[in-house]
């Protein structure tokens, strides 16, 4: 107490010296110093602000790049802007914007992973030692780049960039210091390039994404004749797709350039006395196919006779004196022409476009004389008064866009406890976003900001009619009685700002379930191993469904009743109608627990909790135990010989090749590689008795290609064997028939490839049918752009073996995107013998 009172009165006194410190000495004190460092402060945090902003969008951008990928989507256009960054506009009108970021701030660098085995892209995370990390969500799953994205932030108190894969519930950090020493300009990527043919986009870890170009050519200008006050700058908007190559035309002494935010135009000033006064601004552009098109419009230095203006759904205009007279008309976008208004107003219908007054924000239905669709972009076009009586030109015809907002119609049928039957139908847009959230957790303001900043929601590109659960509208596999939810959904916005306005939301009151009913449902002789428990579950009386789990005996204590275990099954456990053998695996050894389970009869009436006793048994080593492994390698299988010391019942085995070992969480560590042999995590099972003389076959491997085998041995108490088995090797080189040196062979063999139809939206839909001859054993098929095969023809067999699609009967497939693509097979014989590529061109057809 009195080294308390002592410290209290010292700092009385310290206080009191420099109370006095401050009198004496303000007169020449300079606080340069402190300003300066407060500023420095201040300058750091915005730039870590803007580095936070842009790394997030990146992620957005990266998410929207692989959905490309996966969805077959194609870039329309790829134009550099003026401060060096790109803008990407995709072929259903998405659009991101891509910044260089070599002098930003240090940050985490997210990735993708392509997963090769189901062609996903996956979330994942590169270290500062370079090697590549997958993310795992809260239940430890992969993350798909469809799904959520990853968020990041910067902490506050430790100021090191940390990572939440859970939608911010948890955070993780990364090792990555945030200093603010950087220019705020940080980005995931290091460049973006193109060719005729593709858009390549590297990130900052070096890995590279190809998209395609679209080939279909478009570049429209979205507006009329223009006048301009000297020196005047104006950007105007543009539509472009499919452009390889352009160049802009104007008049002497303007300027003019086009960048993805549109086509900028600047007068000259008015002492240039060698510019021109007007003429006419062209883009002329090139497809990679060498198909080119032309879009242009008149520019003048001078007063607007009529000038149209937008604020919404208002258009106003306003008149040059002594203009007393002009023509104003509406079209749909698909409709309009300079050429066609021109047609019009120089035609017998003119009169009915006569204006002689100003607009003063008149509605757009009423100048339309109906309701304008949802999404539709118009085209609000205005002729002046000829001075000379002669016919109108197309060269005066005023014009403005204007796009009514989109939205997307929401509705619901057939509500029961087990859900419900929604749609979601767009109006006027192509791309939106869904979600579905319980009634308490719904916030508009909080969808309006996980959409705008964290890409959030899951995005669609067609209507939807179907069950509310599932992985379509949401991340929502089961439906939980008594929960309200609530459906939202909101158009896509190419510049990613929103608002609640723009949100459209449906409540869905899912019915509760009851209590006091009798459906039982019956636990039948519990089995343990060391890391696993399991037991027959069979539907008992009046059930309908059951509801079951595992639950330990720790998070057991946590439920106070037999209702509050009831109502976790019911939100948290599986389901099922018909009989299961459930099995918990990957427990500690010696987990105590139960297996819980409460059947449901046809009203929603529940019956009582059934509660088993089941633990898993203590693990022992058992160094009696251990299996040899000898190899023999095919071309497209190998053959695994297993040699059991003592009595093993199981073998658990990881087998991949080694430049897939690389990415595993355990590569460089067998002993980790043994732990999860050991807890059955990750790894494939296998019993002895499903064994055929003790062989284990494993199919469809990558010829000449490096693998490694790691195996334990498994008693029947669930022990593993002290040692593991390692063993790497080379799979043989398969004996190929090439069409160059054994035409007979191959061509007696090559299965039949039929293009049954070619249907066009934006692109083409190519359905086809690959029909195997008598000498083919099975075949592979990859249907693609001709660029996806690159090398030699053993490299080009051994990717459509990996990526195509393995068949013994004859199959049929389609393909999305566009024209030309190639139906690429290979197969194989009898003998095992591999054959070059048969590859059917798939061109455009002919008009």
């Amino acid at each position: 107490m009195r080294r308390n009172q002592f410290l209290c009165s010292m700092g009385k006194c310290t206080f009191f010296l420099m109370a006095v410190c401050v009198v004496m000495f303000s007169s020449c004190y300079n606080d340069d110093d402190l300003k300066n460092s407060i500023s420095g402060l201040e300058d750091r945090m915005a730039k870590l602000e803007a580095s936070l902003q842009s790394i997030q969008s990146d992620i957005s951008t990266l998410k929207t790049l692989t959905d490309a990928l996966s969805q077959n989507k194609s870039i329309a256009s790829v134009l550099e802007n003026e401060d060096g960054s790109y803008t990407i506009k995709f072929s259903d009108q998405t659009e991101v914007t891509i910044h260089n970021g070599e002098d930003g701030e240090d940050a985490p660098q997210i990735t993708v992973i392509k997963n090769e085995e189901d062609g996903i892209y996956y979330w994942g995370i590169t270290g500062t030692d370079g090697k590549k990390t997958l993310l795992k969500d809260g239940e430890g799953n992969m993350m798909p780049v469809t799904a959520a994205a990853p968020k990041v932030r910067i902490n506050t108190n430790t100021k090191e960039w940390e990572i939440s894969t859970d939608n911010g519930k948890n955070w993780e950090p990364t090792g990555v210091y945030a200093s603010g020493e950087g220019t705020g300009d940080t980005s995931l990527f290091s460049g973006v390039s193109q060719d005729d043919d593709y858009a390549y986009f590297t990130l900052k870890d070096g890995t590279i994404l190809k998209v395609v170009k679209s080939k279909e050519l478009k570049c429209e200008i979205l507006t009329g004749k223009q006048y301009f006050a000297n020196g005047e700058e104006k950007l105007l908007p543009v539509e472009m797709s499919g452009i390889s190559k352009y160049t802009v035309t104007k008049p002497d002494g303007w300027k003019v350039s086009l960048t993805g935010k549109g086509l900028t135009i600047i007068a000259p000033v008015a002492e240039n006395q060698y510019a021109e006064a007007g003429g006419k601004v062209a883009i002329v552009a090139v497809a990679s196919n060498g198909q080119s098109l032309i879009s242009e419009i008149p520019v003048v230095i001078g007063e607007a006779p009529v000038a149209i203006s937008v604020e919404g759904q208002m258009v106003s205009t306003t008149l040059k004196n002594g203009i007393e007279m002009y023509y104003l008309g509406v079209m749909e976008i698909d409709q309009y022409s300079a050429e066609m208004v021109a047609e019009l107003v120089n035609g017998y219908s003119a009169r009915m476009y006569m204006k002689t007054a100003a607009l003063e924000k008149m509605p757009l239905a009423e100048l339309l004389g109906k309701d304008p669709e949802p999404g539709k972009t118009y085209m609000i076009w205005a002729v002046p008064p000829s001075e000379t009586g002669d016919k109108y030109q197309s060269d005066d015809v005023i014009a403005a866009a204007i796009k009514t907002a989109a939205t997307v119609e929401l509705k619901v049928s057939d509500i029961t406890f087990e859900g419900a039957t929604v749609s979601a139908t767009r109006k006027g847009c192509d791309i939106y976003y869904t979600g579905i959230t319980d009634k308490s957790n719904y916030s508009p303001d909080a969808v309006i900001e996980d959409v705008s900043f964290y890409d959030g929601g899951t995005k669609q590109y067609s209507d939807y009619n179907g069950p509310l659960e599932g992985k379509v509208l949401d991340f929502l596999p089961t439906v939980v009685p008594g929960t309200t939810y609530v459906l939202w959904a909101i158009p896509y916005n190419e510049e990613g700002k929103y608002k609640t306005e723009e949100l459209v939301s449906l409540e869905i009151p899912v019915p509760a379930l009851t209590y006091d009913g009798t459906a039982t449902v019956n636990v039948g002789n519990v089995v343990a191993t060391v890391t696993s428990v399991s037991a027959p579950l069979t539907p008992g009386t009046d059930c309908y469904k059951y509801y079951y789990s595992y639950m330990k005996e720790t998070a057991m204590a946590n439920y106070a009743t037999d209702r509050d275990v009831i109502s976790y099954l019911i939100k948290n456990g599986k389901s099922a109608k018909e009989a299961e053998n459930f099995e918990r695996a990957s427990l500690e050894p010696g987990t105590k627990g139960f297996l819980v389970a409460v059947a449901l009869d046809k009203k929603g009436q529940l019956g009582s909790l059934v509660k088993v006793q089941a633990d898993s048994k203590e693990m022992s080593y058992n160094s009696s135990i251990s299996v040899d492994v000898l190899i023999e390698p095919g071309a497209l299988s190998t053959t695994l010989t297993l040699t059991p010391t003592g009595s093993p019942v199981k073998y658990r085995y990881v087998h991949m090749p080694l430049n897939d070992f690389r990415n595993y969480p355990y590569w460089g560590d067998d002993e980790m590689v043994k732990q999860a042999l050991v807890m059955n995590q990750d790894v494939t099972e296998v019993t002895v008795a499903d064994l055929k003389k003790n062989q284990l076959v494993i199919e469809d491997i990558e010829f000449k290609a490096d693998y490694v085998l790691f195996m334990i041995a498994v008693d029947a108490d669930g022990n593993p064997s002290t040692t593991m088995t390692k063993k790497e090797y080379t799979s043989a080189k398969p004996t190929f028939v090439r069409i160059e040196k054994d035409a007979d062979l191959w061509k007696a063999g090559e299965p039949e490839v039929t293009i049954d139809k070619i249907e066009k939206d934006k692109f083409y839909t190519v359905t086809y049918t690959v029909k195997p001859k008598a000498g083919c054993k099975q075949f592979y098929v990859f249907a693609g752009s001709a660029d996806y095969l690159t090398g030699m023809f053993d490299e080009q067999i051994k990717y459509v073996m990996k990526y195509g699609v393995k068949q013994t009967t004859t199959y049929s497939g389609s393909i999305y995107g566009p024209l030309p693509t190639n139906i690429n097979v290979t197969w194989v014989d009898a003998e095992g013998r591999l054959y070059e590529l048969s590859k059917t061109v798939v061109n455009v057809p002919a008009q």
